[in-house]
């Protein structure tokens, strides 16, 4: 039985994460201008977001003001998104370079776990601001406040959950590997 090759085992994980990691820079770089873009060719699609939905808004291009008060609710409900993406993007940044069982590593990875249990209170938070958002300039009794919490809310908040355990593990990995490398 012969030894694993981990020589191009990392070349491989270099490789690829140098590859995630510029991939994660782009969609950095896009997502600000793409919610824009988003807003102004398909207001139709924001009325039907979510728990908006259920508001029953009719779809119709938005004035000026609402346009801007919703870009503004879809732009606070993505930085936890940013965050997270920011935070995947220098953990495979480390990769790129070896840093594989790190502490930088783990804490990054925690940050990441963080940034979906932000993500998870994010959803009905932004509920709440689009509702008031597409509200804007209309007659009382005819505004609507939404609250809701749905299924991908619950599913970010245990995916973090889920990575903020990994990342415990990895640093008690982390520990362990050093306390063996001190043996030797």
């Amino acid at each position: 039985m012969t030894a694993p090759d981990t020589g191009s085992d990392n070349a491989a994980i270099a490789r690829i994460s140098g590859r995630v990691a510029w991939i994660l820079t782009l969609a950095l770089l896009a997502l600000p201008p793409g919610i824009v873009a988003y807003v102004q060719l398909f207001p139709h699609q924001i009325v039907t977001w979510g728990w908006v939905a259920i508001a029953g808004f009719e779809p119709a291009p938005f004035p000026p003001l609402t346009a801007v008060a919703v870009i503004a609710v879809l732009l606070a409900y993505s930085a936890p998104i940013f965050w997270g993406l920011w935070e995947l993007r220098r953990l495979f940044q480390g990769f790129a370079i070896g840093e594989v069982f790190t502490v930088a590593a783990a804490k990054r990875l925690r940050r990441c776990g963080i940034a979906l249990m932000v993500l998870a209170t994010a959803g009905p938070a932004a509920s709440i601001g689009l509702s008031t958002a597409l509200s804007m300039g209309r007659p009382p009794g005819v505004r609507k406040l939404v609250v809701g919490i749905g299924g991908d809310d619950v599913g970010f908040a245990l995916i973090g959950v889920a990575i903020l355990v990994i990342a415990q593990v990895m640093v008690e990995a982390t520990r362990i590997a050093q306390e063996n490398a001190e043996f030797v």
